[in-house]
Parts: structure tokens; C-alpha cells; sequence
């Protein structure tokens, strides 16, 4: 079968990993989230019930109810199947395989819903049961495993992530190197998801056969697997851990989905520190008192929020190492289960979650000093805003003191007025001296008080008029100075 001919595939199986809070807080969000079991049961309920109708008879099977009492415990399953071992349930289709002696139905539906630690995690598998000569899928019919595109949470509020592990068998002998099957994992994929599956992240060993990974863990929510069988030893090997990988993909989504919110949290800070605390700390060139007032409230404001994102920055890398310790755990407890070291697991926990937890170390070393900017910006402006405010009281008091010392003059001076000046009946003349002579000993009075702040200000206005008027004496030319070099000397 050459790597351009459309591929067969045998016993598909489109494993659905979904995740969503139960409990808790997101970390940029006060609002405290508790969704009841019953809403996560009614969300996956209808999205089977809106898009695989045609394929499994839900009203003469309807869906198994949850438990009535929860176990007091960090992980447990949801579903009230009454039956021994893991509580999943299983639908299968009306239609049946071509096999003359024993049909099986063409379609399986396995059921798995689970709570694990805050988080609501959710497995949908929908399979060709294996029927060696009856279990063929071939290309068109992949979109039947996931009609109108509908595997899929991501639309809900609390939504942390969503993984599709996809496992056949294939109709090829197997290659030297895993990366040879990508094409075929390409057509699966896009007659399974369109054109939204993540580009191709690596490829590798996995229990004997070959794991195809499509993902972009530090920007996107949605990772694809791509098993591909060459014998029985696989699939008989997964089934030992088949059970434990939604806790798996729980703390890989949750690393990731906190990865990838602590962009928006440092993006933020950033953003205070360019569009508030520098602007805000440039000394504007005269210093107006209410500018500053305004200044110093809006920094004011800005200290809390700067300070909560960085907390928020530093929870970030904290959660993220807690769910490193719980993914390394459970990642070991599967090595375990089937004899392997699941290096393709083992990867992303010594490559990308470490390189998380360095890049939020670096942007809290670097947002740090936007902290004490922030405070060194505040006290400077608000020592500039009292010493404005002193000045001006200063000036307001000299005033008062100086217009009523003037006032007082000017009324001495008005009630000695009759004995200096000689008295002439009904004479307007003497009545305006007497004013003036008020007026007078006023202004006197009061410029002897502000003498000084006159000097400065006649000085200052000079100092002007002399800097704006070019010499005219032709002994005494304006030099400029020029922008050209002078020529080198040969």
C-alpha cells in the first residue's frame, strides 16, 4: 500500500477526553464555581442525544442515572451502573456487521464519566468492535464516529481541556519509523475533526505500536493521539491502563490550561507597567498641582491591581508544579501497570511543564521591579504634591498678611487724613486725596512685604526679553553652530 493510497483502517476507536471544573476558583476569578452533577450529566447527554441519534437507540436504552450519595473521597466515578469493576456503561447500535455466523453491532458507545480531585473528567468512546474480515473502516466513514463535529466541550465556562486519543488497526506492515505513518493520521484526522486538528507535534514508540502526537501545548486546549496497531500485544496492553488515562490527561490539561492563562495574567502586568507606572513617573515639565493630584490617584489604583496579578503570576507557577508532582505520580503508577516507560508521557513532564515553570519564574523576575517602580513613582509624586501645596499655602498667607497689613496702613492713614490735610467744606478734591493717599500707603505697604517675589518675577521677565533678541551690533555677531564637519586636513 504505497503512503499516498487512502488507508484502511480496522476496529477504530475515537476515544473522547474531556475536562471541566467542578469546584473551586479559576485563578483570575473571585466568582466561586460549583456545578452539580446533575448539569455535567445533562451537557454530555445532550450533545449524544443532538448528533448520534441515527447510530444508538437512546429511548429503548436511556442513560444510566448517577449515584445518589458521593463518597467523601478526591476521586470517584459518577455513573449508578450496579455492576462490579469500573462503573462505565455501554450503548450499541441496531445495525450489525456483515459476519454470517455472529454479527456484532457496527457501533459501540462506552460511557465514562468521572470527578477527579475539582474537576469533572469525561470518556466517550465510540468503536468498531474487532471482528477480524468484519471490523473495517474505511476513509468515508470516519466522520460518522464524530457527526457534525460535536465531540466537544469547549464551549463550556468552565472548560479545562480536551484530549482525543484515537487508536486502529492498520492494513500496512509496520515501518521503520513512526514518522512515516503521519500521512495516515492526517487523512483520519481530517475526515474526523476538518481542518482544526493541532499541527504535528512528534511521533513515537508506544506498547509495541506507533503514537502519532497533534498538539501546541502552550496555546491550544485541544491535544490528538494517534495509535496505530500492528498486533494484538497493544491493544492488550492499553486495556491494562485504559481506565487510568482520563486521570492522566487531567493533569496534563490542567499544566497546560494554567500555562496558558498565566500568559494573560503577565501580559497584564505588563500592560500597567507601560500604560501606567511609566507615564505616570515622568516629572512633567511645570508642576501643576491638580495634574499631579490626578496622577498620584491613578497610580494609587493601579498598586492593587498590579500587586493581585502578580500574586495571581506567582499562584500560576505554584499550580503548575503541584500538577507536575500529580502527573509524574500517576505516570509512574502506569509504568507500573504495564511493564514500559511510556516515554511519550514521560516527555512532555521533563520537557514542556519544566520549561512552563522556568518562563513564569522569568516574567516574575522581570515583573518585579515594576512593583517598586510603582512605589517610587507614587511617594515622588506625592512629595511633589506636598511641596506644591506648602508653596502655595505659603504664597496664600504672605498675601492675606500683606493685604491686611496694607488695609490696616491705609486706614491709619485714612483717620490722620483731617489733620494733615487742610479741611475745605463740601470739597470733592479732598475727599479723592484722601483716597488716593489710602491707596497709596496700601500698595506701598504691601509691595515692601512682596518685594522680593517682584524682584524674581521682573528678573525672569527680562532674562525672556534678552534670550529673544538677537544682537545687532556688528561687533558682537550671533555664532552658530554648524552641522558640517570641518574638512580633514591632507
Amino acid at each position: 500500500m504505497s503512503d499516498q493510497a487512502d488507508p484502511v483502517y480496522y476496529a477504530l476507536n475515537v476515544n473522547f477526553f474531556a475536562f471541566t471544573l467542578q469546584s473551586g476558583t479559576d485563578l483570575d476569578s473571585s466568582t466561586a464555581i460549583n456545578e452539580p452533577p446533575q448539569n455535567f450529566k445533562d451537557k454530555y447527554e445532550k450533545l449524544l442525544k443532538n448528533n448520534y441519534d441515527q447510530i444508538f437507540d437512546f429511548d429503548r436504552n436511556p442513560f444510566p442515572e448517577f449515584r445518589q450519595k458521593f463518597p467523601d473521597s478526591n476521586k470517584y466515578e459518577l455513573l449508578n451502573a450496579k455492576k462490579s469493576g469500573k462503573q462505565s456503561f455501554s450503548f450499541s447500535s441496531q445495525e450489525k456487521n456483515q459476519n454470517p455466523l455472529n454479527p456484532k453491532p457496527l457501533y459501540r458507545l462506552l460511557l465514562y464519566p468521572q470527578k477527579i480531585s475539582d474537576s469533572y473528567a469525561l470518556l466517550i468512546n465510540i468503536f468498531r468492535p474487532e471482528d477480524p474480515g468484519f471490523d473495517t473502516v474505511n476513509l468515508n466513514e470516519i466522520p460518522l464516529f464524530n457527526p457534525n463535529k460535536c465531540l466537544t466541550l469547549a464551549d463550556d465556562k468552565n472548560f479545562i481541556g480536551q484530549t482525543f486519543f484515537i487508536t486502529a488497526y492498520l492494513s500496512i506492515a509496520k515501518p521503520d519509523k513512526p514518522e512515516k505513518l503521519r500521512s495516515h493520521a492526517e487523512k483520519l484526522l481530517k475526515q474526523l475533526l476538518g481542518d482544526t486538528y493541532p499541527d504535528f507535534y512528534e511521533a513515537d514508540e508506544f506498547l509495541d505500536g506507533y503514537i502519532l502526537e497533534f498538539s501546541r501545548p502552550r496555546s491550544l486546549q485541544t491535544r490528538v493521539l494517534v495509535l496505530f496497531y500492528f498486533s494484538n500485544t497493544t491493544s492488550e496492553q492499553l486495556r491494562k491502563i485504559y481506565f487510568d488515562l482520563p486521570e492522566l490527561f487531567l493533569y496534563y490539561h490542567k499544566i497546560t490550561h494554567v500555562f496558558q492563562m498565566s500568559r494573560q495574567y503577565y501580559q497584564k502586568l505588563d500592560d500597567l507597567i507601560q500604560s501606567q507606572i511609566t507615564s505616570k513617573s515622568q516629572l512633567p515639565d511645570s508642576l501643576d498641582l491638580e495634574l499631579l493630584k490626578t496622577n498620584l490617584k491613578e497610580l494609587l489604583k493601579t498598586a492593587p491591581q498590579y500587586t493581585l496579578q502578580f500574586r495571581t503570576l506567582e499562584n500560576a507557577g505554584n499550580t503548575i508544579s503541584i500538577h507536575r508532582q500529580n502527573y509524574q505520580r500517576t505516570w509512574q503508577r502506569l509504568q507500573g501497570e504495564v511493564n514500559n516507560d511510556l516515554a511519550v508521557f514521560d516527555r512532555f513532564l521533563q520537557r514542556e511543564s519544566q520549561i512552563f515553570e522556568l518562563q513564569i519564574q522569568a516574567d516574575l523576575n522581570y515583573s518585579k521591579p515594576g512593583a517598586q517602580l510603582l512605589d517610587q513613582a507614587i511617594a515622588s509624586i506625592r512629595g511633589l504634591v506636598e511641596i506644591e501645596q506648602a508653596e502655595r499655602d505659603r504664597t496664600l498667607q504672605n498675601t492675606i498678611q500683606s493685604v491686611g497689613f496694607g488695609i490696616g496702613v491705609a486706614g491709619v492713614v485714612a483717620s490722620s487724613a483731617p489733620y494733615l490735610i487742610p479741611q475745605e467744606p463740601r470739597s470733592v478734591n479732598t475727599f479723592f486725596l484722601v483716597v488716593f493717599l489710602c491707596l497709596l500707603a496700601g500698595l506701598t505697604v504691601w509691595g515692601i512685604m512682596n518685594w522680593k517675589n517682584l524682584i524674581t518675577r521682573i528678573s525672569s521677565i527680562s532674562n525672556q526679553k534678552n534670550q529673544a533678541t538677537l544682537p545687532t551690533s556688528q561687533n558682537q555677531p550671533v555664532q552658530m553652530i554648524s552641522s558640517q564637519k570641518e574638512p580633514q586636513q591632507k
